[in-house]
């Protein structure tokens, strides 16, 4: 049998060149995903007191602007987040130290939502430019999946605050003494259709946004998640057709690969509308 050393077809030469002029954090799905597991036992740990409330808002903060470094993000869109983030993050950690119990629970999951509607989008927004489906951008599928949850979490919590009812009908505390993790515990079992009956929505509004969670839940479990792990290692319909187009032009994959390396050694360079480049 010949000695044949070859290259992965997902990981050429000029693809390892791109890689290493990327972003900082660029693709880093991986690391995403492990700070969304981080923040889920903060969440469980810290409680809902003061520290609990700042740790999750610093956990999140960072998440978000992980998450929006790792889906390279236009620069323009980046240096506002940079400034931004710890801007929003310093001024609701100031007003859940100074103002009452409900206004730290609004602020706090006001701070969630940017979180939970952000991150999503970017992700996925890169996901879809992805030229090879690897396994980065498995865990990219799998950050969406679990902020979906996050983001129901979230909606169930300002359903009890704006009606002024409690969410769940097993309790009978203030919406706002209803602990955080419950509403997230809450999520997860709906979203993967668990239903272990220990929590069920109490009002109307809340179980048709529950069963809203449960379909999307499976939808995308069985169609981006599921098409994800079938087409590991393949080349995506965006990384099809930008190949046909280098084609039809006459250039090659490895010029395209250069190219975008070289803009992405030069932070001055202008932008490119090609979904490859290197945000």
């Amino acid at each position: 049998m010949n000695d044949v050393t070859a290259t992965p077809p997902d990981s050429p030469p000029q693809r390892r060149r791109l890689l290493a002029a990327s972003p900082r954090f660029a693709d880093s799905f991986g690391l995403v995903l492990l700070l969304l597991v981080i923040s889920f036992f903060v969440i469980a740990v810290a409680g809902d007191g003061n520290p609990g409330r700042i740790a999750s808002m610093i956990i999140f903060a960072t998440t978000t602007w992980l998450a929006l470094r790792a889906a390279q993000v236009e620069r323009r869109v980046l240096r506002i987040a940079l400034a931004l983030i710890p801007l929003a993050t310093l001024a609701a950690m100031i007003l859940v130290l100074v103002g009452n119990d409900e206004t730290a629970t609004i602020v706090s999951k006001m701070l969630t939502i940017l979180l939970v509607v952000v991150a999503p989008v970017a992700i996925l927004k890169r996901l879809v430019a992805h030229p090879v489906i690897s396994l980065n951008t498995f865990y990219g599928a799998v950050c969406v999946y679990l902020l979906i949850a996050m983001f129901f979490a979230t909606t169930y919590g300002l359903i009890a605050l704006i009606s002024g009812d409690q969410f769940f009908a097993q309790l009978t505390v203030a919406p706002k003494d209803t602990p955080a993790v419950d509403y997230l515990y809450f999520s997860f079992v709906t979203i993967t259709t668990t239903g272990y009956g220990d929590f069920t929505a109490a009002q109307s509004v809340g179980r048709m946004t529950a069963v809203l969670e449960a379909i999307f839940g499976q939808l995308y479990l069985i169609t981006v998640v599921a098409l994800v792990v079938q087409n590991l290692g393949q080349r995506s319909r965006m990384g099809r057709k930008m190949e046909e187009q280098l084609q039809a032009t006459g250039g090659s994959a490895e010029a395209h690969d250069d190219a975008v390396t070289e803009d992405a050694a030069d932070p001055e360079a202008p932008e490119r509308s090609d979904p490859d480049s290197v945000g």
